[in-house]
């Protein structure tokens, strides 16, 4: 017998799954998301005060509200090699499950909004705690935390290694908003405020707006197959009038606009022909 075959190494109900660790795929847009982080790190150590002061999420003198870029800028910026070097280990665990199941569009518009809701977070310890007092805020950590956070709601049976224990991702994330629950209230600390507004939006935006923004995608593809259809419907009814002129009068006859529109028509239909050889076989 194996010993992969042994009862005290089958997963049969009880006990804790083995754990199996592997490096995710590094998808193109954790790829952009890590280049543009590097390139933005270089810069703050090599011209030290460049960026900082256009970057930095503040809400001294109101600049998050009249230079509303900051709720981006400031997810781009770091306060150091630790920094910078610990938050992309953990965007590369994270980000790419998202990339993979949502697209990088969405994955990206999610993790951008992440970063914006801890920013927001921030500002409420800011305001609660300490009367405006804004030593500022930078990181990615905000938006990363909405990733893990997202990875834990739609993929329970992944583990997540914490303080050298394999736990089940959703108890480890609950152990983490814990932590920064307790620092952000007994220790007035805005930083973890950040990230425990990034994680809780994480974990329960797709559980809640879920299904609306399915039925709102729903809609939105049927209206643009509608238009996909009429548009075809014009574009057949052009052709056929252009066919007729050619039949009557010649290919010389037509106009450059017209022959450029059969030669369009043409190529859409060859590559129309290919793609259904390719779901033939």
């Amino acid at each position: 017998m194996a010993w992969q075959d042994r009862p005290y190494y089958r997963d049969e109900g009880g006990g804790i799954t083995p754990v199996v660790f592997a490096f995710p795929k590094l998808t193109r847009l954790t790829m952009s998301v890590m280049g543009v982080c590097l390139l933005v790190f270089i810069i703050q150590s090599t011209a030290r005060g460049l960026l900082e002061p256009w970057g930095v999420l503040t809400f001294h003198g109101g600049l998050a509200f009249t230079q509303p870029w900051r709720w981006v800028t400031y997810q781009y910026l770091h306060g150091g090699a630790g920094h910078f070097f610990f938050n992309m280990i953990v965007l590369y665990f994270f980000l790419p499950s998202l990339e993979l199941m949502w697209g990088w569009k969405k994955a990206f518009a999610f993790y951008t909004a992440g970063g914006v809701v801890a920013g927001i977070t921030y500002g409420i310890l800011v305001f609660a705690a300490f009367g405006g007092r804004d030593p500022g805020l930078i990181g990615a950590s905000g938006s990363i935390m909405a990733a893990m956070g997202a990875v834990a709601l739609l993929n329970p049976a992944r583990q997540l290694i914490l303080l050298f224990f394999a736990l089940p991702i959703r108890i480890a994330v609950a152990l983490i908003g814990a932590y920064y629950l307790l620092s952000a209230l007994a220790d007035r600390n805005p930083s973890d405020a950040a990230h425990l507004g990034g994680l809780a939006f994480g974990f329960f935006s797709p559980w809640l707006a879920g299904p609306w923004l399915a039925r709102f995608q729903r809609n939105w593809e049927r209206r643009r197959d509608r238009r996909e259809v009429v548009s075809e419907q014009v574009e057949q009814a052009t052709i056929d009038q252009i066919l007729r002129k050619v039949h009557e009068k010649g290919m010389n006859s037509l106009s450059w606009s017209e022959r450029r529109a059969l030669k369009r028509a043409t190529e859409r239909q060859r590559q129309a022909d290919l793609e259904r050889a390719r779901r033939v076989r």
